[in-house]
């Protein structure tokens, strides 16, 4: 008689004998390759003491070694295999060095630390393992919590107004996002921890995901990659990859145990903004542990000091703002819960748990006041994480990595039309509309590091995700606000639906020598999309011919939809000397219709009535970059050129039906022309809607010159570096022979900074000037009255300054920061955005980290 296990007993067995093996494996595989000695020295040859040396494998071991009093420190039973070295002082930029013992083996480092200003930064996103950034083939950059601190930053998307190639879509200080390379929305893929933040559900078009629901005190770093994403990461990657690295667990100690914690406080004068944030932590040789929970609130914010003209330019196009500049609507309150737990199994595996918890309410809609007024009552996101990490397995397997999360994003959008009656013959119309979204995201990540020979590395994985959407809606509708006729609706714009996703992706690396290596990778992508038979979603009335020629006929009942992607890249980073490098990449990538594109049927916020399409193709584009990089003691600098081709980008435009006729919704009554595509007359007060359908329309190329530098400079007081960056962009609809909107042509940040030899003091000042746009199409330069934009977008140059102190021992830190965004306090608007930009603030920042 056999014995048959339930099949997910089997699955869990199966999982478990599997990782028991990789810990027996990695046990077995501890031999030390004996001892390496490390002295770490000035450019002068002198000792520096107390410096840190850490060791990561995998970016998941850490080894952390302080040096002596002679600059040395001694390391034993280390392993064979691929490191990363980090290496850090006070006073001193970062070294970073990838050793590897397996091919090299070392007995003794002499490590030279070059002064303070240029630092050299280790991410992982570029190349979903840990790699410095003059060995990536594409732009990246990366700013860690201490840049965020000292820029007083009022939420996390002020951070991209200063990056090259990056700006941003909104104001306030929850709805803020980026834009890339002058794609933004879900155009733009954002990550935290590796793991997706946008959804399917949230419109392109009208908003994108927030970036806002990542609470700024949990962040540790932010990772930006510029170009496409799409072979490491997949759909929506088109113009780059954010990827937010929230704070973790301190590292393992070899013996006792330690508490820690940090507390930080936030204070933002223009809106009386306020954030505190508490962290407990704790760390022993088999576990570790980090708690936190912040608080924010944020009042509505005044721009810079405005003019009679530049207020009835708002005003105009309906921003509702006082006298004094108050923007009227752009407030937020949040909160975020935290927690994480990471067990030490040995040195080479760890497993990490974690759970998030963003809360924001009364979120505004800066300007959106008066008839219409649209507002967020809440924006709530839960997660969970699980994550197992184990490192240098045997000698060609060097890293797994299995990842699942479950997370919840929970909305509600209102907004409110109110016009006022007009006796006797206007009675007047109140509309209070609520939508509901439960979007509910699961999805897991299995990535496989291999050493193949001496010169190839390769990654592959498998991904999964999947995303699942519930509408709730409700529409008040009346005469007046206080009409007690009122009508009822809870018709639904979006059927109940789901969109999955599975993919496998290899990515190899191959070193020809030390000085050249290629970066190659090919991914493929299955999407299903379904939509379900759902309560309260209808088709509009139209003809049959109608709903057949745009392909809705099964909108109401139900329908599956898939599609397949094929994405590669092939790039090189080559060594021209120890000072020069060169770049270059070619690679394809791709955004597949959401759910909102694909099935959304209903009244659009801008007229019009908006219909599905089902049969709608993913985005794709063909992205060129290649760049040339500098770095030496006293200078480093980098430029890049792209060239980003698109087709099949989606566009939502008037609907028309197979003989090219303009279909309309009509109402009982209307005579309609059929030979002459015609309304002949209607109903009064019953006037035919335009139907409006979102199809593959665009093709376009978008290209553009993106430049850095940073140079620091020793003087008697300390080191004074002058940084900037600099970024062109050129659009253009290739089908329409035209220029692409919402692009900004010229944007320079520039400035410098001061610091003293033990970086305890510092001080920042730096400069964004943003060149006037003219090249704009035809009809987005109408007056506004005709539909236009009204001329051209303006430039605007703004000026900023922080200072603090940092009082840095072994066991805490101690920081104070201040300082005055937009000096002068000039009224603007960052172009293309509706709201204006805030004014001059004054901002405080405290902390204080015991470790």
């Amino acid at each position: 008689m056999k014995l048959r296990l339930p099949h997910r007993l089997r699955t869990f067995l199966t999982i478990a004998s599997f990782l028991l093996s990789i810990f027996v494996v990695n046990a077995s595989a501890q031999n030390s390759d004996g001892e390496i000695v490390f002295t770490v020295q000035d450019i002068d040859g002198r000792a520096i003491p107390n410096a840190t040396i850490k060791l990561e494998q995998g970016g998941i071991t850490s080894r952390i070694f302080i040096t002596d009093g002679s600059g040395i420190v001694k390391i034993g039973g280390l392993s064979t295999g691929r490191y990363q070295l980090i290496v850090s002082a006070d006073g001193f930029a970062p070294y970073l060095k990838e050793i590897d013992t397996q091919q090299e083996p070392l007995k003794s480092m002499t490590i030279t630390l070059r002064i303070g200003g240029i630092t050299e930064s280790v991410n992982v996103t570029a190349a979903r393992t840990q790699i410095t950034d003059t060995d990536t083939a594409v732009p990246v950059s990366v700013i860690g919590r201490e840049q965020i601190e000292q820029r007083a930053a009022n939420t996390l998307g002020d951070i991209f107004r200063t990056l090259p190639g990056t700006s941003t879509v909104n104001e306030g200080a929850f709805q803020v996002r980026p834009r890339i390379r002058g794609l933004d929305s879900n155009r733009v893929l954002i990550l935290v921890d590796g793991e997706r933040l946008n959804n399917s559900r949230t419109s392109t078009a009208q908003s994108g995901i927030e970036v806002g629901l990542v609470d700024l005190s949990q962040v540790e770093s932010v990772e930006v990659v510029r170009g496409s994403g799409s072979v490491l990461y997949g759909t929506d990657a088109l113009a780059g990859t954010i990827n937010i690295i929230s704070n973790d667990t301190p590292t393992r100690r070899d013996s006792g145990f330690r508490f820690g914690g940090r507390l930080d406080g936030f204070y933002t004068s223009n809106e009386t903004g306020r954030r505190g944030s508490l962290a407990v932590t704790g760390s022993s040789r088999y576990f570790a542990f980090r708690l936190s929970q912040s608080l924010d609130r944020f009042g509505n914010y005044s721009t810079g000091k405005p003019d009679a003209a530049f207020l009835a330019s708002l005003r105009q196009i309906g921003v509702g703002i006082s006298d004094n500049g108050e923007v009227f609507n752009s407030q937020s309150h949040g909160s975020n819960s935290a927690a994480t737990v990471r067990a030490f199994i040995n040195d080479k595996n760890t497993i990490r748990a974690s759970y998030d918890r963003r809360r924001a309410a009364n979120i505004g809609s800066p300007g959106l006041v008066g008839t219409f007024n649209g507002f967020f009552p809440f924006s709530n996101r839960d997660k969970v994480n699980l994550r197992f990490d184990s490192a240098g397995i045997t000698r060609m397997f060097e890293r797994l990595s299995i990842s699942g999360y479950y997370q919840t994003h929970y909305r509600n959008f209102t907004n409110i039309l109110t016009v006022p009656p007009a006796p006797p013959f206007f009675p007047g119309v109140y509309q209070f509309s609520e939508t509901v979204t439960d979007t509910k995201s699961a999805g897991y990540d299995v990535q496989t590091d291999w050493r193949i020979g001496k010169k190839n590395f390769l990654t592959a994985g498998t991904s999964f995700f999947r995303d699942e959407n519930k509408d709730r809606r409700l529409i008040i509708s009346a005469s007046t606000p206080t009409s007690t006729n009122r009508r009822i609706s809870t018709t639904r714009s979006v059927p109940n639906a789901s969109l999955t996703n599975f993919a496998a992706f290899v990515q190899d690396e191959f070193r020809l020598n030390d000085r050249i290596r290629f970066i190659g990778g090919v991914r493929v992508d299955r999407f299903d999309t379904k939509s379900e038979p759902t309560t309260g979603f209808a088709l509009p009335a139209l003809r049959q011919d109608q709903i057949n020629d745009l392909g809705i006929g099964n909108l109401a009942t139900g329908l599956s939809t898939t599609n397949t992607a094929v994405t590669g890249d092939f790039g090189a980073v080559v060594k021209l000397t120890e000072k020069w490098s060169a770049t270059a990449r070619i690679g394809r990538s791709f955004r597949t219709p959401n759910i909102f594109e694909l099935f959304f049927t209903d009244t659009g916020s801008v007229g019009g009535f908006i219909v599905g399409n089902p049969r709608l193709r993913p985005e794709t584009g063909i992205n060129f970059d290649t760049g040339l990089k500098y770095r030496s003691k006293h200078l480093s600098a980098s430029a890049t050129y792209f060239s980003n081709f698109y087709r099949d980008l989606l566009a939502t435009v008037p609907a028309n039906d197979s003989r090219g006729c303009p279909i309309f919704i009509v109402r009982p009554g209307t005579v309609y022309d059929s030979a002459n595509c015609q309304i002949v007359s209607s109903p009064p007060g019953a006037s035919p809607v335009r139907v409006f359908q979102t199809q593959n329309i665009d093709r376009a190329r978008i290209q553009g010159f993106e430049a850095e530098f940073e140079a620091p400079i020793r003087i008697s007081l300390g080191y004074l570096t002058p940084n900037g960056n600099f970024s062109y962009l050129r659009g253009d609809d290739t089908d329409k022979n035209q220029p692409l909107n919402f692009i900004s042509p010229f944007r320079t940040n520039v400035g410098f900074r001061w610091q003293n030899f033990g970086k305890a003091y510092f001080f920042d000042y730096y400069a964004r000037i943003v060149g006037k746009q003219k090249r704009l199409s035809d009809s987005f330069l109408l007056p506004v009255n005709q539909g236009g934009n009204g001329g051209p977008e303006p430039g605007f140059v703004t000026h900023n300054i922080n200072g603090g102190y940092y009082f840095r021992r072994e066991k805490y830190t101690l920081s104070i920061t201040a300082g005055i965004s937009n000096l002068f306090n000039k009224a603007y608007s960052e172009q293309f955005v509706f709201a204006p930009a805030r004014g001059r603030s004054f901002t405080f920042g405290t902390g204080i980290e015991l470790r």
